[in-house]
């Protein structure tokens, strides 16, 4: 095999068994909670369209690797596949005890107040995209299995944000890094404004009743503030560099994966671009990205702390 082709193995192995844990999840699932309730379809054809995007995201995951692999980040330890479990298990926990029932966003669909969000962001960081990947995919299928539900294509999505993450650590200079990041983190803001101007009077479903009102310019103006928050790390932590990488490539990764996710409901769940840009996407990834802005560099201030004092120790 062509040595560019091996070093797509790794990434590959894992959307595969990404794919294989989404479809044993379909099967526990009603055991978890009656179709009837969580209102998962389980057709052949609804299935279908879902692991078919699933397919589609794991091909961009797929091209981003092979365009950058000469580089190192893409190979993997036995040491990484462990850290791939632990971050899975992790998150999986997290992203179920905010899950969109407990937790639950104004939107058109589930969506959830997700601080968990920081952990594929943190494991693709600091132990690579692969892991990355890993951690926010099948730890959102794990989450997701927790209330009875299962979503192949938002699983994708996670897993992107967890690559996109580590994809930071792709550039030598780290200046470059943040710089590219700052650009297309702001870029993300902007276009999200222009959909919520363009469809400012879309309705969304308000918790806990959930009857439909307009979304209000607080959560349109949302993904904005989060990447204005994003972007400021930079210049609150100017000699912490690492942290605001990871800021703002996790910042990126969910603009993309949560982005990409809700342009496939267009398909899946026949939803118009309003209903799922402004709807799905803006509720989802503002919350996010407020969240990675405050909490990445607490936990990368936690992990770097404990880190030193072991070595010293």
């Amino acid at each position: 095999m062509d040595n560019s082709l091996k070093k797509l193995q790794p990434l590959a192995i894992s959307i595969l068994v990404v794919a294989v844990l989404a479809l044993i999840a379909y099967f526990i699932a009603p055991a978890v909670k009656p179709t009837t309730e969580s209102f998962l379809e389980t057709t052949p054809q609804a299935m279908g369209i879902r692991f078919l995007f699933l397919a589609i995201g794991g091909m961009i995951a797929l091209l981003i690797c092979y365009f950058t692999r000469d580089s190192e980040l893409w190979d993997v330890t036995a040491q990484q596949v462990a850290f791939m479990g632990i971050g899975s298990i992790i998150y999986g926990v997290f992203a179920w005890l905010f899950n969109g029932v407990t937790f639950a966003i104004p939107a058109v669909s589930q969506v959830s107040l997700r601080p968990a969000i920081i952990f594929p962001i943190f494991f693709g960081y600091i132990f690579g995209p692969v892991v990355g990947f890993t951690t926010g995919a099948a730890g959102n299928i794990i989450g997701d299995l927790f209330v009875g539900t299962v979503s192949p294509h938002w699983s994708l999505a996670n897993g992107l944000i967890g690559l996109i993450a580590g994809a930071a650590k792709l550039f030598s200079d780290r200046k470059q890094s943040v710089d590219i990041g700052t650009i297309l983190t702001g870029a993300g803001g902007l276009i999200a404004v222009v959909f919520y101007l363009m469809y400012p009077a879309t309705l969304i479903a308000l918790p806990p009743d959930y009857k439909a009102a307009p979304i209000t310019w607080l959560m349109g103006y949302s993904v904005l503030i989060g990447c204005a928050l994003a972007i400021a790390v930079r210049f609150i932590l100017p000699n912490r560099q690492r942290w605001v990488a990871a800021v703002l490539w996790g910042s990126v990764g969910n603009i993309v994966g949560l982005s990409l996710a809700s342009l496939a409901d267009i398909w899946v769940n026949k939803y118009p671009l309003a209903d799922a840009m402004v709807g799905e996407f803006i509720p989802a990834a503002g919350a996010n990205l407020i969240a990675v802005a405050i909490l990445i560099p607490l936990l990368l201030f936690v992990y770097e702390t404990s880190k030193e004092q072991s070595e010293e120790s």
